[in-house]
């Protein structure tokens, strides 16, 4: 990892469950596709440009060093690339949530006492859980309109 980073504009809830992975400054593992993908659109900053600078809501993503683009010259991210990671960062956000809660679903509590508990487990603040469920439900309702049903039917 070099000391360069960028900032992203992410929803509250994404930003503390990504820190609370990754740390702050994110840093993504080694060869992993969200370093590849930070490499692929990494620039020179123009003179024109300004510098990222933190403001509240941003979060830091750590650049990570590559011989092809060193840091030190490759440091600016332009807004559309800033997209794309923020895009593979809620996939990723996506596939965890959807992961860890959906076996939950079978389970006699209530299936917002585990989006809860999981919340907790992952660094997102208690005031956020709505925000997360409500995110949960949406995934599932999209599935629904296309005759998947993931829906649980019966109690036990």
């Amino acid at each position: 990892m070099s000391q360069f980073v960028f900032y992203i504009k992410l929803p509250l809830y994404k930003s503390e469950w990504l820190t609370h992975h990754f740390g702050n400054p994110v840093v993504f593992p080694a060869c992993s596709p969200y370093n590849a993908d930070i490499k692929a659109y990494l620039q020179r900053k123009s003179v024109a440009e300004a510098p990222d600078l933190l403001e509240p809501g941003l979060t830091a993503i750590a650049i990570p060093y590559s011989k092809a683009k060193p840091p030190q010259i490759y440091n600016y991210m332009g807004p559309k690339g800033k997209e794309v990671i923020a895009e593979d960062i809620d996939d990723l956000f996506k596939r965890a949530l959807w992961n860890d809660i959906s076996p939950m679903a079978e389970s006699p509590a209530a299936l917002n006492k585990h989006i809860a508990a999981w919340c907790e487990m992952h660094g997102i603040g208690l005031d956020r859980i709505e925000t997360v469920r409500q995110y949960y439900y949406r995934i599932r309702k999209k599935f629904g309109e296309k005759g998947v049903n993931l829906i649980k039917r019966t109690r036990k």
